[in-house]
C-alpha cells in the first residue's frame, strides 16, 4: 500500500494475515488516536527529567510503532526508553527532536494509509476502535 520508509507495508500485511483488513485498520487508528499520548508523556518527561515518566511513554510508543511498521519511530522510541532506564536526561532531550520529527512523518504516513483504506472501501472509517472482535488474537505479538 505504501513504498514509503516510515511505515513497512510488511507489519500491515502481517496485521491482514492475522485479523484481516478491520484488524490492520483498528491497529492504524489506534495509533493515530492514542500515540499522541504516549509522545506527550515522552515529552513531559524529558523535558522535565522524569525518567520513569518518559520511560513508560517511550515504552509504549515503541511497541505500538512496531506494531503498526513504524520502524525508525520504534528505534528512535527504543533509544528513548533506555536513555531513561540509565537515568541520561540529557540523552533523552537530545533524543527528543529526532522523536518528534519520526513521529510526525508516522503520523502522515498513517493517516495517509487510513484515508486509502477508507477511500478503497477496506474499512468503513465509522467502525469504533474495540467493538466487536477483540483486537489481540492468538498468535499475535503483544
Amino acid at each position: 500500500m505504501t513504498d514509503s520508509r516510515t511505515i513497512d507495508p510488511h507489519a500491515l500485511d502481517r496485521l491482514r494475515e492475522w485479523g484481516g483488513q478491520k484488524l490492520a485498520g483498528q491497529m492504524v487508528r489506534l495509533f493515530l488516536e492514542n500515540s499522541g499520548t504516549r509522545m506527550d508523556q515522552i515529552r513531559t518527561g524529558a523535558e522535565s527529567g522524569d525518567m520513569p515518566e518518559t520511560e513508560r511513554g517511550a515504552h509504549s510508543l515503541k511497541s505500538s510503532a512496531a506494531n503498526v511498521g513504524a520502524e525508525l519511530l520504534r528505534t528512535l522510541a527504543t533509544r528513548m526508553e533506555t536513555a531513561a532506564l540509565e537515568e541520561e536526561p540529557e540523552v533523552a532531550k537530545r533524543l527528543l527532536p529526532e522523536l518528534e520529527a519520526a513521529y510526525a512523518a508516522a503520523m502522515d504516513e498513517l493517516a495517509a494509509i487510513e484515508e486509502e483504506m477508507i477511500r478503497t472501501g477496506a474499512v468503513t472509517g465509522d467502525e469504533e476502535v474495540g467493538e466487536g472482535e477483540p483486537i489481540i488474537e492468538e498468535g499475535m505479538p503483544e
